[in-house]
Parts: C-alpha cells; sequence; structure tokens
C-alpha cells in the first residue's frame, strides 16, 4: 500500500514538471525564461531620464532701459536690436507742454496782418506769425514755461488795451525717448553696450519693477 502510494506521489510529481515546461501546449507567459525571449536587445537597454530634466533650464530673461535717444536714434537703435535677436519697445518722453500768449482764430492772412498793425500801434513789436489748419492764422505774442508767467503776461497786455490775447498751454512733441530692451540676461547684458556705442548720450538703466 505504502509503495502504491510512492509511485502515485511520483506520478503527480511527473506531471506536474510536464505541465509546468509547457510539454501540454500550455505556457505561462509570466514565467522568467520566456519572459527574457521577448526582450529585444535586452543589452541595449538604457535608463534615460525624463526630457523636463534632461532639458536644459531656460535661461533667466532680464530687462534694461536705454535713455538718452532721440527719435531717429531709437529707431536706428531698434534696428539693431532687432538683428541681435533683442526685443525692444520705444517709449517717447513727454514734454512739459508750453504756454503761449496768442491772438488766435484769424480768417486769413490780410486778418492777420491787419492786427499786426494794431499790435504795431499799441507798442507790441515782438510777435510771430503760425498759419492753422483751414487756413487760418494766429499771432503768438509770447511763450513761456509756466502757466503764471503767461497769465502775468497777458494780464500786462490788457492794461494797453489789447483784449483779444489769451493764454493756451500747448504740448510739444517728444525731444528724447528711451528704449525698454528685453530677452535672455547673458546675450542681452553682452549686445547692449556695443549697441549703444554709436550714441554717445546713450545711457543703460534698470526697468522699473
Amino acid at each position: 500500500m505504502l509503495r502504491i502510494g510512492f509511485f502515485l506521489l511520483l506520478l503527480v510529481n511527473l506531471v506536474f514538471f510536464a505541465w509546468a515546461q509547457g510539454y501540454f501546449g500550455g505556457s505561462d507567459e509570466n514565467r522568467e525564461p520566456q519572459r527574457l525571449e521577448q526582450q529585444l536587445h535586452a543589452d541595449k537597454l538604457r535608463i534615460v531620464r525624463h526630457a523636463a530634466q534632461a532639458s536644459t533650464k531656460a535661461e533667466e530673461k532680464a530687462c534694461r532701459v536705454i535713455n538718452g535717444l532721440t527719435p531717429a536714434n531709437a529707431e536706428a537703435l531698434q534696428a539693431a536690436a532687432a538683428t541681435a535677436g533683442i526685443e525692444t519697445r520705444i517709449q517717447p518722453l513727454p514734454e512739459p507742454p508750453v504756454h503761449l500768449v496768442v491772438i488766435g482764430d484769424l480768417a486769413n492772412k490780410a486778418a492777420a496782418d491787419k492786427k499786426i498793425a494794431e499790435l504795431a500801434r499799441l507798442g507790441v513789436q515782438e510777435h510771430s506769425l503760425a498759419v492753422l489748419d483751414g487756413g487760418r492764422y494766429e499771432v503768438v505774442l509770447a511763450r513761456f514755461p509756466a502757466e503764471a508767467a503767461a497769465r502775468e503776461f497777458l494780464q500786462g497786455l490788457a492794461k494797453r488795451g489789447i483784449k483779444s490775447a489769451r493764454a493756451d498751454a500747448r504740448e510739444q512733441p517728444a525731444l528724447k525717448v528711451r528704449i525698454e530692451a528685453r530677452g535672455p540676461a547673458s546675450p542681452l547684458l553682452q549686445q547692449l553696450p556695443k549697441l549703444i556705442a554709436p550714441h554717445a548720450e546713450a545711457t543703460i538703466g534698470e526697468c522699473a519693477t
């Protein structure tokens, strides 16, 4: 009886071994030998870092302001900066308004000449004549940087009998502009001194935060 049990156990082990080796037509796809066979060029496998880790970090951006430029110089500098791959933006620097004392709305040149003759009789010799849109004219009697001075001059004219004059603030075109330049820090800081070299009055400063 013991001998029969021994042979049965041996038979079971043989059957299990044959099944595990795939002799009965089935196979275990997770078996280690077959898994190794499915690897193509396993000796050439390499560990690759994540793309974000492999790529170099983008260079820090910088911003600088170039001052002391005329509008013409700013346009030339902007063109040179574009060639160097630097992004720029021209910013006009507003001039303070000038305060004029004028006699305006004169219909034509004849009316302007008549007014000038009238001023001469009243003792006003200094003036200039300006042509307005639509063919109209105005006589400019004085220019002042401050409104208070223009008002004081206007009062003096009124005492001399000149009632048609008035004070008028006029905006002035920008005489100077600046350029704001932005780009990667290293090339920007290297290129700007070379770009402004032809412009003697140009200076480089920090951008406003």
